[in-house]
């Protein structure tokens, strides 16, 4: 079993790799699956057809990504707070403060978490949000490990602990439906009660990693040009 779901995985790989539209791969990596497995064809077919069932509530919430994104990406909302916080520091350059660094860290923590629980785009924000900030994280010096620590916490820990949004779907719909099926009585579970101890992890990591790991302003050389070019 263990060589027909690599098998699986290694044909899905070589085939996405090859630019191969992603369905056709996941067909084609389910019948190399069934197949080495022994299934036959039949009962390979069967299996893909009941987890995609099994899976529907899932793959409509991640198609709704799509069009999340490409709105957000049509109302150029991205581009505009790039400008707008590329003022903001040279401002704060004149001014010598540092009140744009914590801004745009806690900017980036809050689209994250609201990623997750309230406009539910998962990763989708980062190609929209992150490219266009990546000349004002470099004349603020702000080391890449710290935002992308910030920001996976924020993709993470909401919806383990949150039961709204993706939070609903993990929590609720995946993690307690698959305990209630191994037989587990769930009815006195507090789901967020249980998830709060590896939750707490997650905020440890992010507390060492903004106030100690990556404390200090990375050393980078600031580009040349005086304007984020589009």
């Amino acid at each position: 079993m263990i060589n027909a779901v690599i098998a699986a995985v290694g044909v899905m790989l070589v085939l996405s790799l090859s630019r191969v539209h992603v369905v056709i791969a996941l067909i084609v990596g389910a019948l190399v699956g069934g197949l080495t497995g022994g299934l036959g064809i039949d009962a390979t077919l069967k299996a893909f057809n009941s987890g995609l069932g099994n899976g529907a509530t899932v793959a409509l919430s991640y198609a709704l990504l799509g069009a999340f994104a490409v709105a957000i990406a049509k109302s150029g909302l991205a581009h505009a707070l790039a400008d707008k916080a590329l003022l903001m520091v040279d401002r704060q350059h004149a001014s010598g403060g540092r009140q744009v660094k914590w801004l745009l860290i806690g900017l980036l923590w809050v689209v994250a978490i609201a990623s997750q629980n309230i406009l539910p785009i998962h990763i989708a924000f980062i190609p929209l949000l992150v490219p266009p900030l990546l000349y004002v994280l470099t004349k603020l010096q702000l080391d890449r490990r710290l935002i992308a620590c910030v920001m996976t916490f924020g993709l993470i820990t909401p919806y383990m602990v949150f039961p709204v949004g993706f939070g609903n779907i993990f929590l609720n719909q995946i993690l307690l439906a698959n305990v209630s099926k191994s037989g587990v009585d769930i009815s006195q579970i507090n789901v967020m009660h249980a998830m709060a101890i590896p939750a707490m992890g997650m905020v440890s990591g992010l507390l060492v990693a903004v106030f100690f790991s990556y404390r200090k302003n990375a050393s980078t050389t600031w580009p040349r040009s005086s304007r984020w070019s589009r």
